[in-house]
């Protein structure tokens, strides 16, 4: 390539990276997606558009091109039926959204994920323990079910290896995560044999694997662990498709006292950190929910870097595509926090609290 396209290519790229960029946020009280600009600058937040919704939102995910937005939806209709729905809008400039169509499905999900491709949306469902797979036609999803599994109750989340061939479901109370192969033309899924990798001892106290997430580059995989507090790292043999659980640590502040329940797990694009929320259980004046930072080395191991206070109950956790920015949903005080990501240490700075209404209970970066 000649010095002049090298120089306009990287110019091109390092203003994608530092365009304001746009967060959506999901409130089930409010029954809307709130989208918010972020000042790349100063990391400060504002809103942009709301869009209401038929039914409560909840997990967010967007087609691969970003062209659309879908929406797991459940709760009372307008003329008060319970109704379980993906919704597919289309992402319109400053914000905007369209609510296209939603397609009914049986059971609520706690987590929603698009295929690479396209072409399905899969879906874990926590109450009856059981996978799904559904078309996507002309981008909306339809009630079109593909494929579908029965595995344990407490299906808590569905992702994709960074390969795209395989899936991973963790399960909180068998304290297991289910291992797929995935097969991108016909969306079907095939066990992995093991069929599921067992989460830490739960005399090690931090089990129970509740969200997963794939490193950028290694052949890593970390779980948020429900029960306590904790976090797993985990080799992919990207060959087989099999984790093997190499180390588990807390998540908690050193001293905590009482019962907490992490939550989401997410990490920096680069790779060289991963965060938990920690989601206080206890009856307090003062809540002490919290966000844990882990420094990822070079063979995937964790370092705890620090444990820093945060809004009351943080469900959803988001880093922005940079990785410089760090945003806590708090589902039960109204509230949503940002932070700085210091990139020589992983440590979090408190840029501001913004009041956004109960019920916040996911975020996503477009």
């Amino acid at each position: 390539m000649k010095p002049l396209l090298i120089t306009l290519w990287a110019t091109l790229i390092t203003a994608t990276l530092h365009a304001n960029q746009i967060m959506y946020v999901a409130s089930i009280t409010d029954k809307t997606i709130v989208s918010f600009e972020l000042d790349q600058d100063t990391g400060k937040l504002q809103q942009l558009q709301s869009t209401t919704l038929p039914i409560s939102p909840g997990p967010l995910c967007f087609s691969p091109s970003g062209e659309y937005l879908y929406a797991a939806m459940s709760g009372k209709n307008d003329r008060d039926l319970t109704v379980n729905a993906i919704a597919s809008l289309k992402v319109l400039p400053e914000g905007r959204l369209e609510l296209i169509d939603y397609a009914k499905i049986k059971v609520r999900t706690p987590y929603l994920r698009i295929s690479p491709c396209g072409n399905f949306a899969l879906t874990a469902h926590y109450s009856t323990g059981e996978i799904n797979v559904y078309r996507i036609m002309d981008n909306l999803v339809t009630s079109t079910n593909l494929d579908h599994h029965v595995t344990e109750r407490t299906a808590h989340c569905i992702e994709f290896d960074r390969s795209g061939k395989y899936v991973y479901v963790p399960h909180t109370a068998p304290n297991k995560v289910y291992q797929y192969k995935f097969d991108s033309s016909t969306g079907k899924l095939t066990h992995l044999t093991p069929p599921w990798v067992m989460g830490p001892d739960e005399e090690h106290q931090y089990h129970q694997p509740r969200h997963i997430a794939f490193h950028p580059t290694l052949d890593m995989a970390y779980t948020s662990n429900e029960r306590g507090g904790g976090i797993s790292g985990y080799h992919l043999n990207v060959r087989t498709g099999q984790l093997t659980r190499k180390q588990t640590l807390s998540s908690l502040p050193k001293g905590y006292t009482g019962s907490s329940a992490a939550a989401d797990i997410k990490i920096t694009p680069n790779g060289k950190f991963v965060f938990i929320s920690n989601r206080d259980s206890e009856k307090r004046e003062q809540h002490a929910d919290s966000i844990a930072a882990f420094a990822i080395d070079n063979r995937g191991e964790l370092t705890r870097v620090g444990t820093y206070p945060t809004v009351w109950f943080p469900r959803s956790i988001s880093i922005d595509r940079t990785g410089t920015f760090l945003i806590a949903a708090g589902q039960r005080s109204g509230t949503m926090a940002a932070y700085r990501i210091n990139p020589t240490t992983g440590s979090l700075t408190h840029l501001k609290t913004y009041d956004v209404g109960d019920g916040t209970i996911w975020t996503t970066w477009k």
